[in-house]
C-alpha cells in the first residue's frame, strides 16, 4: 500500500473532507488507483459503513463509478450501508447507481435483506421506493418476507404488508419445506404476525407444507400451554382456516364427483390386466412354497432311507417279543420302505418339474403339484409310524402310541372333504353362471314373426 491509499483510508474512516480534497488536489487521479489498488475495501466503503455522508457524496462525485466497486465478501457500498442502516447514504447511492439493490454479496444476500435482518425499516422502505423489484430476489427459497417473521421484524413486514399485501404469488412464497410466512408465524407463536397477514393480506389460509401441515395443524401441535396458542388458534379458525385432513376430504369428495361427472368410458382391459398380475403374484408364492416343502420332504426321506430303524434290515433285528411278531416287522418294514421312497420321489419329482424352467401358468399344474405334495406329506406321516412300529419291537412301545397316527389321518381327512366340498361348490356357481349368460344372450326378438 502507497502513502496515498493509506492517506485516503485514512480520511474516509475518520470523514475527513478536507483531507480528501487536498489529496485529489495532489493526485487526481488517486481515487481511480485506489479502486485498482491492493486495498480490499476502497474509502467508499468504509465511508458508507461509516455513514460519512459528506465524504460518499465528495467521492460519487468524482468518481461514481466506485458505487460498482465490490470488497472481498462481494458486498457493494450499498450493502454495507444498508446493513448499518444509514438511510441518507442509501439514498445517495441509489441514486447514482440503483443497480446495485440487486447485487449480491458471497452470501447471496442484496442489500434489502440485510436491511430487514438488522429491522431497517426506513432503509428497506427507500429501497423498494427507488428500486420496487429489490423486494423479490430470494436467498435460497425465501423471500423477504420470511425473513421477518424469522427475525422477528414486525415493523418491516407491516410495511411489506401494506406495499405489497396483494400481490398473491409474493405474499405465498413457500420455503424449502413447503411452508409460507403463515406457517412459520403460527409454528412460533407470532400472534400479531398471524393477525396482520390474515386481516391485511392475501395469503392462503390452507396451505399444506411439505410435511402434510397447515398454518392450524401447527397452532395445534402446540397444544394450549399459554394464551398465544390459544389465540392463534382462534384467529385462524375464524378465517377459515382447517386442518389438512379436511382439506384432503374435501379434495377427494370433490375429485369423485369431477370423475363422475367427466370420467371418460373406463378401459375395460384394466380388470383383465389386475386378474393378471393378480394370478401372476399367486403362481409364484406357490412356486416358492411348494419348492421349499419339497426341500425339505426330499431331505427327511433321504435320511430316513440310508439310516433305517435297526431291525428293518435282516440280521440286524433283536429278538422278537410275542406282542411283535415276525411277521409283523417284515410288513411294518415293507410299508416303511414304501412309505418312505414315495415321499422322496413325489418330493423330487416336485422339485425336478419346478427348476425345469416349464411354463407352469395354469392353476391347474400349480394344484396338481400341491396334491402331489400332499400324497408326499401324508407318505412321509406314514413311514415315520410303521417306523415307530419297527422300534417297538425293541423298546416294547405300547399301541396308544399309534393314535397319533390316526389323529392325523383324521385331519388329513377333513382337509380332503372341505377342499371337495369347496371344488363342487366352486364349479356349480361357475356352471350356473354359465347356463344365466346363456340365458342373457336369448331375447324374444330373435324369434322368428309369424304373419
Amino acid at each position: 500500500m502507497y502513502n496515498g491509499e493509506r492517506l485516503l483510508h485514512d480520511a474516509a474512516v475518520e470523514g475527513n473532507v478536507p483531507l480528501l480534497l487536498r489529496l485529489l488536489e495532489e493526485d487526481r487521479l488517486a481515487l481511480h488507483r485506489v479502486a485498482s489498488g491492493s486495498l480490499n475495501e476502497t474509502p467508499l466503503h468504509v465511508a458508507a459503513m461509516l455513514g460519512h455522508l459528506e465524504f460518499v457524496e465528495e467521492i460519487l462525485t468524482r468518481n461514481p463509478e466506485m458505487a460498482r466497486e465490490l470488497d472481498f465478501r462481494r458486498s457493494s457500498p450499498l450493502h454495507l450501508a444498508a446493513a448499518k442502516g444509514h438511510t441518507e447514504v442509501v439514498k445517495l447511492l441509489l441514486l447514482t447507481n440503483p443497480k446495485m439493490s440487486l447485487s449480491r454479496d458471497w452470501e447471496g444476500r442484496c442489500p434489502i435483506h440485510l436491511a430487514v435482518i438488522r429491522g431497517h425499516t426506513e432503509v428497506l422502505k427507500e429501497l423498494i421506493q427507488v428500486k420496487p423489484e429489490a423486494a423479490l430476489p430470494k436467498i435460497g427459497s425465501r423471500n423477504i418476507l420470511h425473513l421477518c417473521v424469522m427475525h422477528y421484524q414486525y415493523e418491516a413486514l407491516e410495511y411489506l404488508v401494506e406495499t405489497m399485501g396483494d400481490d398473491n404469488e409474493f405474499m405465498n412464497t413457500k420455503d424449502d419445506d413447503g411452508s409460507t410466512i403463515l406457517h412459520l408465524a403460527a409454528a412460533d407463536q407470532q400472534v400479531e404476525v398471524v393477525k396482520l397477514l390474515l386481516t391485511k393480506s392475501q395469503i392462503k389460509r390452507n396451505v399444506v407444507n411439505h410435511q402434510g401441515s397447515t398454518s392450524l395443524d401447527l397452532a395445534l401441535a402446540r397444544g394450549c400451554g399459554n394464551g398465544k396458542d390459544v389465540k392463534i388458534q382462534q384467529l385462524l379458525k375464524r378465517e377459515g382456516a382447517i386442518q389438512a385432513t379436511g382439506i384432503t376430504s374435501s379434495r377427494r369428495s370433490a375429485s369423485i364427483a369431477l370423475n363422475e361427472s367427466n370420467e371418460p368410458p373406463q378401459d375395460n382391459s384394466q380388470p383383465e390386466k389386475r386378474k393378471k398380475i393378480r394370478k401372476k403374484g399367486w403362481l409364484e408364492q406357490k412356486r416358492s412354497a411348494l419348492m421349499v416343502v419339497a426341500s425339505l420332504i426330499a431331505t427327511m426321506a433321504y435320511q430316513a432311507g440310508i439310516n433305517p430303524p435297526a431291525n428293518i434290515w435282516p440280521g440286524k433285528s433283536e429278538i422278537v417279543t410275542t406282542k411283535n411278531s415276525r411277521e409283523h416287522l417284515r410288513v411294518d418294514s415293507f410299508a416303511f420302505i414304501i412309505c418312505n421312497s414315495a415321499s422322496f420321489y413325489a418330493s423330487l419329482s416336485i422339485i425336478l418339474l419346478l427348476i425345469s424352467g416349464l411354463p407352469l401358468r395354469w392353476r391347474f399344474f400349480m394344484c396338481l403339484l400341491m396334491v402331489v405334495v400332499c400324497v408326499a406329506v401324508v407318505s412321509v406321516m406314514l413311514a415315520y409310524e410303521n417306523a415307530l412300529r419297527i422300534l417297538s419291537v425293541a423298546s416294547d412301545l405300547t399301541d396308544r402310541n399309534m393314535r397319533y397316527g390316526f389323529i392325523w389321518i383324521f385331519l388329513i381327512g377333513i382337509i380332503f372333504i372341505g377342499h371337495t366340498v369347496r371344488l363342487v361348490v366352486k364349479m356349480a356357481r361357475r356352471n350356473r353362471r354359465r347356463i344365466k349368460r346363456q340365458r342373457g344372450n336369448y331375447s324374444p326378438s330373435q324369434e322368428p314373426i309369424l304373419v
